[in-house]
């Protein structure tokens, strides 16, 4: 193995709509950055998926030495690094994604679940570092969710721990197309919230492939800076929602921190109504007003690396499988 500080890492980000990429070292600072569109059309193929992941690795390969690959993906990863789902990918739901990898580029991966890799860079060099018990909730087009729980970052036995997306929002509706909090507290769920306000018409459905927005994340909070109160009032509601999933996994978890991620995570505007939102979830739930308290309310923080995190969040567990971290 090379030494630790000439390690150089491939380390890959899958979104739904992006394949971000870095060259990462063991200090967790990234180089060599860039991204291209995940292939995520409703013809799109496994073996597309690949083909994309391999040219990446060749074009950084030919600017310098790669040691490894690390990537941060949706769904619940098994030990192999098979999934068992594949979040807004189904073509990655049963695929033996580290092993057709290591096909296609001679190099082995190490493969993580996308929060788990967020939360992981937050508890190594973040905003949850030292911390016993917290989470991660990374609003994109679902809602990536991850545990710290005795300072680790919690697996779960299947893997599944913190698939939040799945998490029912609505249990009047509980089979409705956005009964999930995929389709709540999310950026998707906010572009829904803000579509819904302004009498906007869009098309939704749980195909990511097939949906049609009229707006995106850049242009709700260009609206919400030009002081559209529509918008501003839909920050709030927001805000509120993701308060009140903070109040019920803090009931589970005891939760000391929570860090916001995802790509709408760089909007302070954004923070702050989840910090207010989290706020008044505790002030008014009635078991709430005991004294004192028996909920302790977390402090609700931005991820450090925002979106980078997945980034160096796959390094910190490519170091812990290669055995660098004692």
């Amino acid at each position: 193995m090379p030494a630790l500080n000439e390690l150089s890492v491939l380390t890959l980000d899958v979104g739904g709509s992006a394949i971000k990429y870095g060259r990462c070292n063991a200090q967790g600072v990234l180089s060599a950055k860039g991204s291209r569109p995940t292939p995520n059309s409703c013809d799109s193929t496994l073996q597309d998926f690949i083909a994309a992941l391999a040219d990446i690795y060749h074009t950084v390969r030919s600017e310098g030495p790669v040691d490894g690959i690390a990537i941060a993906i949706p769904g619940c990863v098994n030990a192999d690094g098979s999934l068992r789902t594949g979040g807004a990918l189904p073509y990655n739901y049963g695929a033996p994604v580290a092993d057709l990898v290591e096909e296609a580029t001679g190099l082995r991966p190490v493969i993580a679940n996308d929060a788990k890799a967020a939360a992981a860079a937050e508890l190594w060099i973040g905003a949850l570092q030292g911390v016993s018990s917290g989470a991660v909730l990374i609003l994109g087009t679902g809602l990536g969710g991850a545990f710290i729980i005795n300072g680790s970052v919690y697996q779960g036995p299947h893997g599944s721990a913190g698939e939040l997306s799945a998490f029912v929002h609505d249990n009047t509706n509980f089979s409705g197309d956005c009964s999930c909090e995929a389709q709540n507290v999310s950026c998707t769920g906010l572009l829904l919230r803000a579509c819904q306000a302004l009498g906007l018409e869009y098309k939704f459905t749980t195909d990511v492939a097939n949906r049609k927005l009229p707006l995106d994340g850049q242009k709700v909070f260009e609206l919400y800076h030009q002081g559209n109160e529509t918008i501003k009032q839909v920050i709030t509601d927001f805000g509120f929602e993701t308060g009140k999933l903070i109040f019920n996994l803090s009931v589970v978890l005891d939760l000391e921190k929570v860090a916001i991620g995802g790509g709408i995570s760089a909007q302070s505007c954004l923070i702050e109504a989840i910090r207010q939102g989290t706020i008044k979830a505790w002030d008014t739930n009635p078991i709430s007003n005991l004294k004192p308290p028996l909920i302790t309310m977390p402090q609700v923080e931005v991820c450090k690396f925002h979106n980078d995190a997945n980034l160096i969040g796959a390094m910190y567990q490519y170091l812990e499988r290669h055995g660098y971290l004692k």
